[in-house]
């Protein structure tokens, strides 16, 4: 599969950018990247709502957890 890129992702997310580290947006990428590969850029396209909100789940589960 073509590696996405960051906008190739946020293109996918309807969204204009996401805020994160530059460690955190490559997670990010690599996660939506591995959900197209598995279920297809319609999916995600179509569950762009859902895949936005597990990553926000994510990310302040993992900031609880930090430090």
């Amino acid at each position: 599969m073509t590696r996405l890129s960051l906008e190739d992702v946020t293109d996918l997310l309807g969204v204009q950018g996401i805020p994160g580290t530059a460690g955190q947006l490559e997670r990010l990428r690599r996660w939506v990247e591995s959900v197209v590969e598995k279920r297809g850029s319609t999916f995600v396209r179509q569950n762009r709502q859902n895949l936005l909100r597990l990553w926000d789940l994510h990310m302040k589960v993992k900031s609880k957890n930090c430090c």
